[in-house]
């Protein structure tokens, strides 16, 4: 139950405090002395957006079974804050505590009867089916997503397959190659002996054969000089030394020829075919595209992850249509759910609501949830109409057969059947209503206001004299600025206000206020 409201500084409002009481709080007045500013303060302070001036300011005190609650919100350098009993809170905080305990039914808020939207919201939460609404909500943004990764997995692996020809035949090029980089330069030296493998063999046959290939090669002729010399020393001793010298000099010469005759250059033409060919290719490699072999190979490795990558995609695109079919069952299975239970609801949400549209002097009104069956969307399959007839005849969507009261008298009994508020505020809701209809707004507004608090804006007599509270608002001027006051009226004052809204204050009007007063008070 909202108690009070300051306000400190809000538009033409300042240092303000408007106390209500439990029951029916009516506000009335002049045309242009801020009722609805009222009702906007309020609406500032659970949050509403708006470009509101520095040191704007205003509290709510709330009875919230039992348990006092001051809220309020000021706004500092454009930034607004928010406290809850004197400390910092957040909006969300400020919302999650008083959203369901605060309903503010606006003028302006007529409109919404027509929207398809509106109407399905009704039907979901005056029959208690959002918690099954946001189950088919969480299903379906889970198949959404699914379904976009599932689009996007697939346009990657239908690319990748585009590529496939192009990148298993730069692999192939590769690997057909056969050469590690660590043996690239054993090749290339190998091709470099190739290239001069007539002029080693011919080097090297000709070093044999001057060593021991003839009768005046290298060691023939050492042969004979250690024959000399051993002669020699067996003269003399003083040759011993030279003749072992020589001795060594054979054995060396020995080892030398075989060292050389142990090479092996003899290459045959398809090993020399082969390595050229292999270094010829490597070079063509380097060429087209214009970098070394070593950066070529690194280049095939990722070329196969790509190709093993279209492999991977393709299972996990599998997974992924398998995971989806499986959400699909769930997301057609809470539809259906949600489908049945709202047809369920529908019939006794329609006896509600006609039976306050009867309350209110629309006693042969029809209302009728009309449900057709559309696409899957976040709301579930079904596409909602709320029809309506005053008078017995065939229903028909809202907005081409409600007159002006009778929408009035539509939107009164739709706000009432959602679930309960502590607290109901309604700017205007019977405009367009007059005569006996005004009155049974009144008594039927007066009711409810005994089981929940009622804070209503009026134009009506009928409902300024059903008021357990009576509010004023009134613009004055303080030096020179307008500013909107609002004042509780005594029981006199109350009066004075009804023969007012009654057209004129005369003491003729004036007993009809009262009589009125006591009419609805019945």
């Amino acid at each position: 139950m909202l108690r009070t409201l300051r306000i400190e500084k809000f538009l033409l409002m300042k240092n303000l405090e408007v106390e209500f009481g439990k029951g029916l709080n009516v506000i009335s007045g002049e045309t242009g002395t801020g009722k609805s500013m009222t009702i906007s303060a309020i609406e500032f302070v659970m949050g509403k957006s708006g470009d509101y001036e520095d040191d704007t300011a205003v509290e709510m005190e709330l009875d919230m079974e039992g348990e006092e609650l001051i809220l309020r919100r000021e706004v500092k350098k454009g930034r607004s804050r928010y406290f809850l009993n004197g400390r910092g809170t957040s909006l969300s905080t400020i919302r999650d505590m008083i959203g369901k305990s605060i309903s503010i039914q606006g003028q302006n808020e007529f409109i919404n009867i027509m929207r398809s939207d509106f109407q399905r919201d009704l039907l979901d939460t005056s029959g208690g089916l959002i918690s099954l609404r946001e189950e088919v909500e969480r299903i379906f943004d889970r198949r959404k997503k699914l379904g976009n990764r599932l689009k996007e997995l697939s346009e990657r692996r239908d690319f990748l397959n585009q590529q496939r020809d192009y990148l298993e035949y730069r692999l192939k090029e590769i690997e057909e190659i056969g050469v590690n980089p660590e043996e690239v330069e054993e090749i290339r030296d190998k091709a470099k002996k190739l290239s001069s493998l007539e002029k080693i063999k011919q080097h090297l046959n000709s070093a044999l054969y001057h060593l021991y290939g003839s009768e005046y090669s290298a060691h023939s002729q050492l042969s004979s000089a250690i024959k000399e010399v051993s002669q020699l020393s067996e003269i003399s001793e003083e040759f011993s030394g030279i003749l072992r010298d020589l001795e060594n000099l054979k054995e060396s010469l020995y080892d030398a020829y075989l060292n050389l005759a142990e090479r092996d250059f003899d290459f045959s033409q398809a090993e020399v075919d082969r390595i050229n060919d292999l270094v010829f290719r490597i070079q063509e490699l380097e060429r087209k595209y214009g970098k070394p072999y070593e950066e070529i190979v690194k280049e095939s490795r990722k070329l196969k992850d790509q190709l093993t990558n279209i492999e991977s995609l393709e299972l996990e695109i599998e997974n992924l249509r398998d995971e989806l079919s499986k959400v699909d069952s769930q997301l057609n299975e809470a539809c259906r759910l949600l489908s049945q239970k709202r047809r369920e609801t529908a019939k006794n949400i329609e006896r509600k609501i006609e039976k306050f549209l009867s309350a209110l002097g629309l006693e042969q009104a029809i209302v009728r949830f009309e449900l057709s069956e559309g696409e899957i969307r976040r709301h579930g399959t079904d596409e909602v109409k709320l029809l309506f007839s005053s008078h017995r005849g065939e229903p028909r969507e809202v907005e081409k057969t409600a007159s002006g009261g009778e929408l009035s008298r539509l939107f009164l009994a739709l706000s009432l059947i959602m679930p309960p508020a502590r607290t109901y505020i309604f700017d205007e809701v019977d405009a367009g209503i007059s005569g006996e209809t005004s009155l049974r707004v009144a008594r039927l507004l007066r009711d409810l206001s005994r089981k929940m608090q009622i804070i209503a804006i009026t134009h009506s007599s009928a409902l300024c004299a059903a008021g357990d509270e009576n509010l004023m608002t009134e613009k004055i001027v303080v030096g020179s600025e307008a500013q909107i006051k609002v004042r509780k009226l005594e029981e006199d004052e109350k009066v004075m206000e009804v023969a007012r809204l009654m057209g004129a204050t005369t003491e003729k009007t004036l007993e009809s206020a009262r009589e009125l007063i006591r009419m609805v008070r019945g």
